[in-house]
């Protein structure tokens, strides 16, 4: 492991197991959550940095909760330690560093497109620790009881990994990254939404993948009772866009948007996104950089919402 990492990684074990301490006094204030999607899935802990509780932001408007989670959220008054994988990006990788052959088959068009590159792409790391300060809420419906993991978060996340993806292709990087988010995740009987809007910077020590500032938001909605043509909901999309440090320039850009189709007597939801992910040569440098021209890779992602 890294050098560089260990500190870092010896910070969150220290957390959690601080972590675990107070929860055994406030069994209340510390809570493990977790969400498992063939794209991101992740575990996170959340630990309380004072004695005050979570509180419970309820209301049914989307404004509400945007507005109540930004509220005091300049000092942090929680922490969570956050690990987090991409399982299909992982796939990719593996399948092209391990059965190039495989791989070589989704080829279309003449080798300009590729099925398996295009399942695949959109996350250019495998995972990533992370540890959030800020502020924590619970989100609930009036007049709902369901207990579940329905949470809000504002503040500063603090992520890094060892590994950048390229193409499917892994490159060693020991990657830092430092971004401003406001997410949540809903979760209902007849409804489920997650959003995610946020603003950072990425650091490489790997000097020919170029440091960035980037902007990213990202909606996901599904009603269960909603008619089908309806065209916000049961939608989701993601929008991201990377800028050079050095210069301000515009160097990638991402958007993916789908529809799902809410199946309530099967207990699952079918999903089809699509999308492209636009770069620019200038996001590399050395031999990385080794295309001249901007290049467009069409997305793909089924997936299915239990």
């Amino acid at each position: 492991m890294p050098l560089t990492l260990r500190p870092f990684l010896l910070f969150a074990l220290a957390a959690l197991a601080f972590g675990s301490a107070q929860a055994q006094e406030e069994a209340a204030q510390a809570e493990f959550v977790y969400e498992i999607d063939p794209y991101y899935t992740n575990a996170g802990y959340n630990i309380p940095l004072t004695d005050k509780p979570i509180p419970t932001i309820e209301s049914a408007s989307e404004a509400v909760i945007y507005r109540e989670l930004i509220k005091d959220s300049v000092i942090p008054r929680y922490m969570t330690v956050e690990v987090s994988m991409y399982p299909m990006p992982i796939l990719g990788t593996y399948l092209k560093s391990h059965h190039r052959g495989l791989y070589d088959s989704g080829s279309i068009d003449g080798g300009n497109f590729n099925i398996i590159e295009s399942l695949t792409a959109g996350f250019q790391e495998p995972w990533a620790v992370s540890m959030f300060f800020g502020n924590v809420a619970k989100l609930k419906r009036p007049g709902d009881q369901r207990i579940g993991n329905n949470y809000g978060y504002t503040g500063y996340l603090l992520s890094t990994g060892t590994k950048h993806i390229r193409n499917n292709i892994p490159v060693s990087d020991d990657w830092f990254e430092l971004e401003w988010k406001i997410k949540g995740q809903l979760d209902y009987s007849d409804k489920k939404l997650s959003w995610s809007f946020r603003g950072g910077t990425k650091i490489h020590r790997n000097p020919e993948v170029n440091d960035v500032y980037y902007v990213g938001l990202t909606r996901n909605n599904t009603e269960l009772h909603s008619p089908g043509l309806n065209w916000l909901d049961n939608t989701n999309f993601e929008f991201r866009m990377h800028f050079l440090q050095l210069t301000g320039k515009l160097v990638r850009t991402e958007l993916i948007a789908g529809k799902k189709l809410p199946l309530p007597d099967k207990g699952f939801t079918p999903t089809l996104s699509a999308g492209f992910i636009w770069t620019s040569p200038e996001e590399y440098s050395g031999t990385l950089r080794n295309i001249s021209d901007n290049t467009l890779t069409f997305v793909i992602r089924p997936s299915i919402e239990f």
